[in-house]
């Protein structure tokens, strides 16, 4: 048995993973979908948290759960919060998976990590609003891109305003690179958010090649069995 703890990407929550939780329970594994501090069920905490907030509070919850041998699995933002957590906790981590997400480098904030297009939004907003959203007809051609209809629709209203503070913190990552925790890189190929030129540059960077799955950025929604597969091999 494996245990997997799933962190979200910006704007979403544990009801991302409502579709892998089942399936890897099913074959006998933990699966643990954690909704991040002002995502979600906990979106009333939201308060401009940026990425040490996030990550503390993850950190808090693995050694309140004593959690130990995580297949740790993080999706688009979160590749920095599974990053950190490989750094602030190492023993208690089996495999690093990082889900159509970012890879940091020492010094990057996430906005750093996004295709220059975002980035130039991004960069035109800094320190003039504290969170980030949209009503759905902004949102609709970002976001859940390879889905249709109502299908799309449900998982674009279960979106939540993003702190705007987690794009803009610089990491320190000290040890990282000297860490020897098994990893996994898996891109989206019709991924918008992360497109596979982008996504393959991170895998690089964490010396790994990366798996292939025909699916937009929340390939965890649109292809669960491909990916639930994926995850029940690693290790």
């Amino acid at each position: 048995m494996k245990t997997y703890l799933l962190l979200h990407g910006a704007m979403r929550g544990a009801w991302l993973w409502h579709k892998i939780v089942p399936i890897l329970e099913k074959n006998g594994h933990r699966a643990i979908a954690y909704d991040l501090p002002g995502h979600g069920k906990r979106a009333a905490e939201r308060s401009n948290q940026n990425m040490s907030d996030y990550v503390r509070d993850v950190l808090s919850f693995i050694k309140a759960k004593d959690l130990s041998d995580l297949v740790l699995v993080g999706h688009s933002m979160s590749g920095i919060i599974i990053t950190r957590l490989a750094e602030e906790t190492p023993g208690r981590i089996r495999h690093l998976v990082y889900l159509a997400a970012v890879a940091p480098r020492d010094g990057d904030a996430l906005i750093d990590l996004l295709t220059p297009e975002r980035q130039e939004a991004l960069r035109k907003l800094e320190g003039r609003i504290t969170e980030i959203h949209g009503p759905l007809e902004t949102l609709r051609p970002l976001h859940f891109t390879d889905l249709e209809g109502e299908e799309k629709e449900f998982y674009l209203k279960q979106m939540t305003p993003q702190p705007a503070a987690a794009f803009y913190e610089k990491i320190s990552l000290k040890r990282f690179a000297s860490l020897t925790i098994p990893r996994t890189y898996v891109l989206g190929m019709k991924d918008k958010s992360i497109p596979p030129e982008r996504a393959r540059q991170f895998a690089s960077r964490l010396g790994v090649t990366p798996v292939e799955i025909d699916a937009g950025h929340d390939l965890m929604v649109s292809r669960p069995d491909a990916v639930a597969g994926m995850l029940m091999t690693i290790g």
